[in-house]
């Protein structure tokens, strides 16, 4: 065979190779880009090179594309057992109007009326996102969960600037609400207004009884500064409860806690801490009947609370 000819064969040999690889790249970035690239399709990309090249050890082959993806700027990490793409390899130019308009769209995500609508809207946030650049990122993210929705409360303008004024000051505050047709009464630190595109709500802190308040402005009918010096400080939350029946075996410790160990009847004691007591509440009062506040007593007092007010509606 003339010397051409061999030549010639290696060079194709070589460029088909390269646009293989190329193809395998591409494979790679689109499943990227779809939020698909779970490891065993990865890895089905790569699957005759690892074959030939490295049978026993997988990751050197993956390591070497994700690098060659890195060379472009991309940044990729591994999340479980699924790779995900941090950033693309254009990215859009938007105005701060454009990042105030994703932002309000993307708080008022919970309020849309069907769980297809919510992840479709989801997903396109989660596409802009990815093309932002790191300066947009920042600004969104300084947005997210602070942008100011007061234009929707205009018959609450003056006690939502009275509101931030407090949270200013980081005000103590004698407040009296309504909650299920009752009045209420608390005392803390106002912390912080939150705004969502259906209410404005303030949290209160209140450091001797350990307890968080979520209380809509709508809801206070009277809110008074008082002169007691705010602490600065977030209350420690430390609650005991049992847990019984299968429950107790099957349940599963949250990082927050950990278990005291059962006693002959069965029964899990377990010691939850830093749970914003509303939170706890909320996933105690599923358990039902397995579940037991043990201290501290104004949580198992208002947990007795909750139940009875529940069982309330039953008797009607």
């Amino acid at each position: 065979m003339p010397a051409n000819a061999k030549k010639a064969i290696l060079t194709d040999s070589k460029n088909e190779k390269i646009n293989i690889g190329c193809l395998k790249i591409f494979k790679l970035l689109y499943l990227l880009y779809q939020d698909k690239a779970y490891y065993k399709d990865v890895v089905e990309i790569f699957k005759d090179e690892i074959e030939e090249k490295s049978p026993n050890n997988i990751q050197v082959i993956l390591n070497k594309n994700m690098n060659a993806l890195k060379v472009f700027g991309l940044k990729i990490q591994k999340e479980n057992n699924k790779y995900k793409l941090c950033n693309s390899i254009y990215s859009m130019k938007l105005t701060d109007e454009d990042i105030k308009s994703i932002s309000i769209l993307e708080n008022s995500i919970k309020e849309f009326p069907t769980k297809e609508i919510k992840d479709s809207a989801s997903a396109f946030i989660k596409d802009i996102v990815l093309r932002m650049d790191s300066e947009n990122k920042i600004k969104l993210s300084n947005l997210n969960n602070k942008y100011d929705f007061s234009f929707y409360y205009k018959d609450l303008k003056e006690q939502i600037n009275r509101a931030e004024e407090l949270v200013k000051k980081n005000a103590h505050v004698d407040i009296v609400y309504l909650k299920n047709n009752k009045n209420y009464e608390c005392g803390g630190e106002i912390k912080e207004v939150l705004y969502d595109s259906k209410n404005v709500s303030i949290i209160v802190t209140d450091i001797i009884k350990n307890e968080r308040y979520i209380i809509p402005l709508s809801n206070i009918i009277q809110m008074l500064e008082s002169p007691s010096l705010a602490t600065g400080k977030e209350p420690t939350t430390t609650v005991v409860y049992k847990l019984k029946n299968r429950l107790a075996k099957t349940y599963k410790i949250k990082d927050n806690e950990y278990s005291q160990g059962f006693n002959e009847n069965g029964e899990q004691t377990i010691v939850c801490k830093n749970e914003p007591f509303d939170r706890l509440l909320n996933r105690l009062m599923r358990y039902s009947y397995n579940c037991e506040i043990i201290s501290p007593k104004f949580l198992r007092e208002q947990m007795k609370e909750l139940i009875n007010e529940a069982l309330k509606r039953y008797d009607k």
